[in-house]
């Protein structure tokens, strides 16, 4: 029953996106997201908010509108387009600028799933939602330094998935052990 109910809630219905967690209020040309009083909205609010703060000059990333403490609430722009079915060979060079100046700016991704990229009818690609990540407070710290491994494999994985031509040896191994890693940890979580 439990996945029919994510599976409902995971979908936009009259301009409107809920989980949980959160509401998102899509309109035309901005997004309101709404955190919902839990035990991790405050955080999770705040990595978004200083993720978007960070990013302010990076293309193909919301920019922030507004803010408001109290309430956990951000609006922010809204990229045109649909959520991403698959990945061009194109859409592929531009994700991957859009990641290197994410980390640049200091901003890893824990994940990067397809359904956080948009793309239009002319080929520009965006990427949403960042409140799961780790921010950079100092370089030589080895918690930003893994976050930031973290995001470069989930990028090669997604163009393992949709280009893998355009991978190469190197960054074809690391999907490879990045997959092994990751089969280590769903075990490991399995038995606790």
């Amino acid at each position: 029953m439990k996945n029919k109910e994510n599976q409902f809630t995971k979908r936009v219905i009259n301009g409107v996106y809920e989980t949980n967690k959160m509401l998102l209020r899509i309109g035309d040309s901005e997004v309101v997201k709404i955190f919902k009083p839990k035990k991790s909205s405050p955080r999770r609010y705040g990595r978004e908010k200083e993720s978007l703060q960070r990013m302010l000059d990076i293309e193909g990333v919301p920019t922030l509108i507004d803010t408001n403490d109290d309430q956990h609430t951000i609006r922010m722009s809204r990229l045109p387009g649909k959520t991403a079915s698959s990945l061009s060979a194109d859409n592929v060079v531009i994700l991957s600028k859009i990641v290197y100046q994410m980390l640049a700016a200091g901003v890893a991704r824990h994940s990067l799933p397809i359904r956080d990229i948009v793309v239009d009818n002319h080929g520009n690609l965006g990427l949403v939602d960042f409140e799961r990540v780790t921010l950079c407070r100092h370089a030589w710290s080895p918690v930003w330094r893994i976050a930031r491994k973290v995001s470069i494999y989930h990028l090669y994985r997604l163009i393992n998935d949709y280009q893998p031509q355009l991978l190469s040896p190197k960054a074809k191994m690391m999907v490879k052990i990045g997959g092994m890693i990751r089969q280590i940890g769903l075990v490991i979580r399995a038995f606790k």
